[in-house]
């Protein structure tokens, strides 16, 4: 038909459909990708009693968090010393020490990690260069569609 017209008029709702795939902020599927990495993680975590490995989990649904009092140090891999002792602290019978309110400072030496090739520092880098990505990515695709 030559001519002829049609209108078509649409209203759609974009906050409602973020929603409802569960994008919003701090949503669904950021609670998925979170706790995806955070599993993904473990096997890259300094580990020798695990405790650092224990004290892993995601805050506000999207902020993974390692609270150990030296997951900072294990995440850097640098060592870290007393400006005034130059050692990374003391043993004592009941394990290693520092001076209490010491504020210490890098070095160029670099912390060594045991109990598998994997386990060092950057770890959440590290996982996702090793394929941690498309398995992250794939997890944020199930949590859309569900």
């Amino acid at each position: 038909m030559a001519g002829a017209s049609y209108t078509c008029q649409l209203s759609f709702d974009t906050r409602r459909c973020i929603r409802r795939l569960g994008l919003e902020k701090r949503g669904r599927v950021q609670r998925v990708v979170s706790e995806e990495i955070l599993r993904l993680c473990d096997p890259y975590i300094p580990f020798s009693e695990g405790y650092l490995r224990d004290t892993g989990h995601v805050e506000n649904n999207t902020d993974i968090v390692w609270n150990g009092p030296y997951a900072h140090y294990m995440y850097e891999g640098t060592v870290y010393e007393d400006p005034k002792l130059h050692c990374a602290g003391f043993r004592t019978e009941n394990g290693w020490r520092s001076r209490k309110n010491v504020q210490k400072v890098p070095t160029e030496r670099r912390l060594h990690y045991n109990n598998g090739s994997r386990r060092g520092s950057h770890w959440v880098e590290r996982m996702m260069q090793n394929g941690g990505r498309q398995k992250v990515e794939a997890a944020a695709r199930r949590a859309v569609e569900q």
